[in-house]
């Protein structure tokens, strides 16, 4: 098979992502299927990604570009709860609507600068309201895990459609929210005891 005169590694990182969306899982997706719709041999896209490790991260990187704007999009002109209600739901709905990408933000960064730099990026909007509403660690820390595991793991169930009971899973993503927004609002109570 003859390799596509002028091939980029966009284009090798946009094959992937069309099949990690058709697939919803990062770990179903293959070198050989992402040469398959570039039209290029296996062997080339060592040119572009660094084997099956490069790719997941290049995933990584494009993924977590596109969450940092929804987030920061949904927090502008927000504040306080407001903020981090808002900021909550549109990670929500965008794990939801692209399980397989969102799965791919999860990806410890190391030692690579670029990885960190967009996780941080992705966390920013969210750890600027935090500040500003007085929560520090170990609190913060014990909540950012908290919503990260609530909203990867309901992502997860809804991608596999294990959300049957009668309550629309679209009232129960909000409920979810809702009871995350409150816990921090908890958080920033002082302490009666």
């Amino acid at each position: 098979m003859a390799a596509p005169i002028g091939i980029s590694k966009t284009q090798v990182i946009d094959a992937a992502e069309q099949i990690l969306t058709e697939k919803g899982n990062i770990a179903d997706i293959s070198l050989s299927e992402v040469a398959d719709k570039t039209g290029i041999r296996v062997q080339s896209l060592y040119a572009h990604v660094d084997g099956m490790n490069g790719l997941r991260r290049e995933i990584a990187l494009r993924s977590l570009d596109q969450l940092a704007q929804t987030v920061t999009d949904a927090a502008l002109g927000r504040s306080g709860l407001t903020a981090v209600e808002a900021i909550l739901q549109a990670q929500l709905t965008f794990a939801i609507a692209r399980p397989g990408s969102f799965a791919a933000t999860i990806h410890p960064p190391g030692d690579d600068q670029e990885l960190g730099d967009s996780i941080a990026a992705v966390q920013r909007p969210l750890d600027l309201v935090l500040e500003r509403l007085g929560i520090a660690d170990p609190e913060k820390t014990h909540w950012t895990r908290l919503v990260l595991s609530s909203i990867y793991g309901y992502s997860l169930l809804s991608r596999d459609q294990q959300l049957t009971l009668p309550v629309s899973p679209e009232s129960s993503g909000q409920y979810l929210v809702s009871v995350l927004v409150t816990q921090l609002e908890n958080l920033t109570q002082p302490s009666t005891r």
